[in-house]
């Protein structure tokens, strides 16, 4: 069976993604809200859901029947995806044919995932206020370990600098003012407002009946919508002139993030040049930022590539002394032009796409990275499988990685540190 999907009376879209090496089976829910101000109250929705439903009111009992549906796995997810915030409610379950007797675990976990889903345990028609405190609390937590974390703290200040005004600078969870500002109320509001409005995608991956599977969600997941709110396509960042900014902490370990905008994102046809492209600069121990910054010259204790492809960005990470900060911005800026040349050796181009078709041949072995790589392609408007993308990497030549490089531009120089030069 290949890949296939239907629209649901309700207007939820159900993608069925069959994959017959696999013995079980793994459902989710995803429902995208735009990246705002509302980013607190929208992405503790899923944290407040898996506390309990009516039948099973505390998290306990829950994880306990599911234990007795031998082992199915249930878990939420709330992720960022561009301007996008993406809830997540997912199960994976062992598919019947390997259980013993007329088993019907199927539609079993699919009542626990309906009542996940669409009924919440409450307290007077609304979320339970200690559940709805007590996931302030965590959510305000991670917020705080941003803080403790100087990496993670540094590129967040990079996009804050990068688009303020754009939805792509906020955290997924928002701020801890907007945490605290929080109620059963609004919580509970907000809830309603996404079921009823959200675009909502159910996948399905794995070992499954086709029939069978499309019976089970139509019959459970069919709650009143609103005409279903489309995805925005994503919007390229504005091109803008080269910023350095320093800002002090007190740390002792500085740290460099460079911000690059492009052309090339995942909707494009040069998107398997431009995975290659931030292998060989920065994504790999042979690449020319590692090569050539921390081990040729002892500059960086560490230092890296990564991509947001959906938004065609590439963020440069380093760890550096203050002192060392003008010579390894000089080096960093070497390698980029090195990559606009094309100065790129073959041994260069042949262990990059080695080590990504090694990565992709790996996602076989999760199914919820398969599903990741549909949400993004949902949201980025161009879908990529393994196999599709793997071939394509065979093609891309050296002069079309040059193409990628002569299209980004970087943007933003971020340097948090304690002091130095």
């Amino acid at each position: 069976m290949d890949y296939t999907q239907q629209t649901l009376a309700n207007g939820v879209t159900l993608h069925l993604l069959p994959m017959e090496n696999y013995k079980t089976t793994f459902i989710g829910a995803f429902l995208y809200w735009p990246l705002g101000d509302d980013a607190a109250k929208t992405a503790i929705v899923p944290h407040l859901l898996q506390r309990g439903t009516v039948t099973y009111p505390t998290a306990r009992e829950l994880r306990a029947h599911l234990a007795e549906l031998y082992g199915t796995q249930f878990g939420i997810g709330v992720l960022k995806r561009g301007e996008n915030l993406v809830l997540q409610v997912r199960i994976q379950l062992v598919n019947d044919q390997y259980l013993p007797g007329n088993t019907s675990l199927l539609e079993e976990a699919m009542d626990i995932f309906r009542e996940v889903l669409l009924y919440p345990y409450t307290e007077q028609g609304q979320f339970a206020a200690s559940y709805v405190q007590g996931e302030k609390r965590n959510i305000q937590s991670r917020i705080k370990s941003l803080l403790n974390d100087k990496s993670r703290f540094a590129f967040h200040r990079c996009l804050q600098h990068l688009c303020p005004d754009r939805g792509y600078s906020n955290n997924k969870y928002g701020s801890l003012k907007q945490v605290e500002a929080v109620t059963r109320e609004t919580a509970w509001q907000q809830y309603q407002l996404l079921l009823q409005n959200a675009a909502t995608d159910i996948y399905v991956c794995g070992r499954f009946d086709q029939e069978r599977i499309a019976d089970a969600v139509s019959s459970r997941l069919q709650w009143p919508r609103n005409p279903g709110r489309e995805l925005d396509k994503p919007l390229p960042l504005e091109k803008r002139e080269h910023q350095v900014i320093r800002e002090p902490m007190d740390i002792s370990q500085g740290k460099l993030v460079m911000a690059v905008n492009g052309r090339v994102t995942q909707n494009s046809d040069l998107y398997p040049a431009l995975i290659l492209y931030n292998g060989i600069l920065g994504g790999f121990p042979h690449s020319k930022l590692f090569q050539n910054v921390r081990e040729q010259r002892g500059l960086a204790y560490y230092i890296g590539s990564s991509l947001d492809s959906i938004m065609g960005l590439q963020f440069i990470s380093a760890g550096i002394d203050a002192g060392s900060f003008k010579e390894t911005t000089e080096v960093v800026a070497d390698q980029l032009e090195d990559m606009r040349r094309g100065n790129i050796s073959q041994d260069e181009l042949e262990w990059t796409r080695s080590r990504l078709q090694t990565g992709l041949l790996q996602m076989y072995d999760d199914l919820s990275e398969q599903v990741a790589l549909a949400i993004d392609a949902r949201i980025s408007g161009r879908r990529w499988t393994i196999p599709s993308l793997i071939e394509a990497l065979d093609a891309v030549s050296i002069g079309d990685v040059q193409e990628v490089a002569k299209e980004m531009h970087l943007q933003i120089t971020y340097f948090l540190s304690g002091g130095g030069d």
